[in-house]
């Protein structure tokens, strides 16, 4: 059983190990440069006002191979199949040259997830639990590059430094983001780690990465208080988890009521409306019948569509779908006090 820290001393010894890790990753301008981040690249060791000190073929071979590995990515995901590509989230007129590719940093966006995700974006604006954090900091962690991958987070957490562009969270304990396999070279094949599939072919962010990875070079984990690593974080000690198999334990604590109440106020639903057609009811029993049917089937289809089970919003959703059981209950009481219309004589 943990002993409980206070959360000063937490914060203190989360600061500590943030550090460690900031400086053994030795960190330069030349890798980050965000310098609308000054609190950001102060706790890297790096100057406010230090720039990168790349020749233009440098630049040109750095964004080159950042290019292509977002590419590589991108095109693993739906995003890339509903024809969306770099401009459509990047405005291309604020790029002066390659340096931005060059380093990690915070190109011009043009459309950020919000705009096209909308139900989504509502829903986490209830949320009481990541109120601090945007959508990129779940859904495009900084994860090391194919050639630093590790599945161990205290060697490959200091050497993330790009924003995986696959986007979706894999839940699956088991799973991970890049897995090793078959390199081709120009004389055969070697082995390395590539970017994972699932079952569809897409790429995808695993629980490790999303929730607790060890990335001091992201700034969205900074300034959120950290992730749950333990190397910094900076929450409460029972945030604090040591594996993915605990997020993913964690994960489904939010989940599991979401889901399991989805999936009865869906079924009702349609057995419901079924019911309002052999039931006997004045016509305003019968339009409020309805009413309540259409609410607990708003409620269903935002669940739905935000596709997060609970992670986005857990007492937001849990909220949602308790309302819904009580619309379909409501219209249940209201049919059950009609009577049911006799079959037509043949």
């Amino acid at each position: 059983m943990y002993t409980k820290l206070t959360a000063i001393t937490l914060s203190c010894l989360a600061a500590v190990a943030f550090s460690a890790a900031a400086q053994a990753a030795s960190f330069t301008a030349d890798q980050i440069s965000i310098p609308e981040k000054p609190e950001f690249m102060a706790s890297l060791g790096i100057a406010k006002d230090a720039k990168p000190n790349l020749s233009k073929e440098q630049k040109r071979d750095l964004a080159q191979q950042a290019y292509q590995e977002k590419a590589d990515q991108h095109f693993m995901s739906v995003h890339a199949q509903k024809g969306v590509n770099c401009i459509s989230c990047h405005d291309p007129k604020a790029v002066k040259d390659v340096a931005w590719m060059a380093t990690v940093g915070k190109p011009a966006i043009r459309q950020n997830c919000q705009d096209c995700h909308t139900v989504q974006a509502e829903v986490t604006a209830h949320t009481d639990t990541h109120d601090k954090l945007d959508c990129i900091a779940c859904h495009m962690p900084n994860v090391a590059s194919a050639n630093d991958y590790s599945d161990d987070q205290n060697a490959a957490g200091p050497k993330a430094l790009r924003r995986i562009h696959t986007y979706k969270i894999n839940v699956d304990p088991k799973a991970a983001s890049m897995v090793q396999g078959d390199i081709k070279i120009k004389n055969g094949t070697v082995k390395g780690y590539v970017l994972a599939k699932d079952e569809d072919g897409h790429g995808f962010v695993d629980l490790m990465w999303s929730c607790a990875r060890n990335t001091p070079a992201d700034y969205t984990v900074v300034e959120g208080k950290g992730c749950h690593n333990q190397a910094t974080s900076k929450l409460d000690e029972g945030l604090v988890y040591q594996d993915q198999k605990e997020v993913y334990g964690e994960t489904l604590k939010w989940q599991k009521p979401i889901k399991e109440g989805y999936k009865e106020v869906a079924g009702a639903i349609p057995r419901l409306r079924k019911l309002l057609e052999v039931t006997k009811l004045a016509p305003a029993d019968q339009t409020e019948a309805r009413l309540l049917l259409d609410k607990a089937d708003d409620i269903a289809a935002m669940i739905k569509k935000d596709g997060s089970w609970g992670v986005h919003a857990q007492n937001y959703l849990l909220d949602r779908v308790q309302t819904a059981q009580a619309y379909l209950a409501k219209a249940q009481a209201i049919i059950d006090n009609g009577g049911y219309v006799k079959a037509a004589a043949k």
